[in-house]
Parts: structure tokens; C-alpha cells; sequence
């Protein structure tokens, strides 16, 4: 049977120095005991004690998309040796309680038999609330992929109603690194997905980012995954990519041609004989080109043959 921190003494329920202990006297919680804290931090006050883990719902709210098997079973020999070290965090709902944060805890203390599990209990009314703390709460203490972390942002952003200045100083970062986040909800899927498994970088996807061109970004993204580009070598593509499609900006564009009856008719003529696309380029000073397509060498040989045979 796997251990539980509360069984090495009210320090080792609280391995976190910001959270002091307001009253040592135990007090009943559902199912459960536990002691009044304060996290010196936020100025957030509850109970921290046992609870049962029968009595705990689902977070509604739980901005984890993925989790990691592997993991998951680092942190289920964790747990058999050394307990749940890092309480988790939830909130009285009804007779029982609903998690804010600590799935991955909560789902591996399940699977290794606890029937209690350590927990930080909130009193949070509304869902309003209870949305903007699980979402803090999930940035802060969990190992969120980067698409997981941007999502957060965005949805304080969107279902909060908070502003970027206001997210990042709730989850304690400065705005540049929140809005670096909110910028890769902007990749294509496949990269966003990419990004999620762990396939490449953060580093790798902010270089994507930098581009215009969702095209170019997926070609980059395509070569970096089957070469396993490193980040300065995706980095250098993209820069090469983002000089070359200025210069073509720079480039003054053809005026409008106006085909006469005789020009329609020589590409008309063309089509006929090679079989294939022909474009005629004429110029008011008389010159031009002729631009002729073709698919493959074969066909390229194809047209040569019909050219020299042909009297056109």
C-alpha cells in the first residue's frame, strides 16, 4: 500500500514554504481532517488536510489535454515509495469536493489503491471563480505542454475576461511571455499538434511563427521532422524564406498585357500542336516570350520531339 505525507507529521503535508498554517488544532472536513492555511502569496485562505478520493468529481475545467503514460507511471512509483508529496487542490462541492488541480495525482494515487489523498480544499462559490483559479492553478503547478499552456491563457482571455496584462500577472509572468503563448494558438494544427507531442521545441515554433506564409511554415515544419532540423538550422531557413519573399514584394509588378486577335490565335495554335499549356507574352515594343509547360521529363522530351518534327 502506497504512503501517505500525512503520516510524517503536519510538515511534510506542506512541502510548500508559501503556505502557512493558520490554526494547528485539527478541524473535520467531508469525509476528511485537515488544518486552516494561508498561501502568504495569493492571500488565499482554506484547509489543507486527507480526503477521500471517493468524494472528489472531475474538474469541468481542466485545461490537460494530453497526458503521458510513461509519466504517469514515474509518478505511480513515486507515490508507492515516498506518498503523494504535492497536495492536490479542490473545492467543497456539495458533501464531497470537485478538483481544481493534480490530476495526474489524483489518476495515479487511484491506480496504485489510496483511498485518501492529500489536498489543498478551497471554499471557491462561483464557476466563474472556480474556471480562473483551475486554470491558474493547472499553469502554475502543472507540467503543461506549451499548446496546453497557450490554451489556458486564451481561454482567461476569452471566459474570464481578462486582459494579457492581467493573465500575466496572475500567473506571474511578464506580458512578453504570454503573449509569446497566445502567438502559437496562430500555427497551423499540424505544428500546434507537433508542438504537443513533443516532436519539436518551443524554439522550433516560435522560428515558425516569425513567417507570414502558412505554406512556407509547413514546409519548413515538414523538412524539420524528417530531417530533425535542430532550432538555429530552422531558424536560418526561416530567415532565407522571409529575405527571398521581401525581395519578391520589392519586385514592381508586370503591367496589364492586352492580347491581340493574332497572339490568342499563335497560342491557340501552340496548344494544338505541342498538346500542352502555351502562354505568349507580347510586349508593346514588340518582343516577348513564349512559356510552355510541362509535367515531367518524359513529357519534356515529348514537346522537344514535337517542336523539331513539327512546322509551325
Amino acid at each position: 500500500m502506497a504512503k501517505l505525507a500525512l503520516g510524517k507529521g503536519l510538515k511534510a503535508l506542506i512541502p510548500d514554504e508559501s503556505i502557512e498554517v493558520i490554526s494547528k488544532k485539527e478541524q473535520r472536513l467531508p469525509g476528511g481532517r485537515g488544518y486552516q492555511f494561508r498561501d502568504t502569496r495569493t492571500g488565499e485562505v482554506g484547509m489543507i488536510g486527507v480526503i477521500p478520493i471517493e468524494k472528489i468529481a472531475p474538474n469541468p475545467f481542466q485545461p490537460r489535454m494530453d497526458f503521458d503514460q510513461d509519466a504517469l507511471e514515474e509518478l505511480k512509483a513515486s507515490i508507492k515509495e515516498k506518498g503523494v508529496i504535492q497536495p492536490i487542490t479542490v473545492r467543497l462541492k456539495g458533501d464531497g469536493y470537485e478538483l481544481i488541480s493534480g490530476e495526474r495525482r489524483l489518476r495515479a494515487s487511484i491506480e496504485v489503491g489510496l483511498s485518501e489523498i492529500p489536498a489543498y480544499v478551497l471554499d471557491v462559490k462561483s464557476d466563474q471563480e472556480m474556471l480562473e483559479l483551475a486554470l491558474i492553478e493547472n499553469i502554475q503547478r502543472e507540467k503543461l505542454n506549451p499548446i496546453e499552456i497557450a490554451m489556458g491563457y486564451q481561454r482567461l482571455i476569452e471566459e474570464c475576461h481578462l486582459t494579457q496584462e492581467e493573465v500575466a500577472k496572475k500567473v506571474s509572468k511578464d506580458r512578453t511571455t504570454v503573449t509569446n503563448f497566445l502567438r502559437l494558438l496562430k500555427l497551423p494544427k499540424p505544428i500546434q499538434k507537433s508542438l504537443r507531442n513533443g516532436e519539436i521545441t518551443m524554439g522550433h515554433a516560435r522560428a515558425l511563427i516569425s513567417l507570414e506564409d502558412t505554406e512556407t511554415q509547413m514546409e519548413i515544419w515538414e523538412l524539420t521532422m524528417s530531417k530533425g532540423l535542430s532550432v538555429r538550422k530552422v531558424e536560418d531557413l526561416v530567415s532565407r524564406a522571409t529575405r527571398a519573399a521581401k525581395k519578391n514584394k520589392s519586385k514592381p509588378k508586370p503591367s496589364p498585357e492586352t492580347k491581340d486577335v493574332n497572339v490568342s490565335e499563335v497560342e491557340s495554335i501552340l496548344r494544338s500542336r505541342l498538346a500542352t499549356k502555351v502562354k505568349v507574352v507580347h510586349t508593346s515594343k514588340g518582343s516577348g516570350e513564349i512559356i510552355i509547360e510541362y509535367y515531367s521529363p518524359d513529357d519534356l522530351e515529348r514537346i522537344i520531339d514535337a517542336i523539331g518534327n513539327s512546322e509551325i
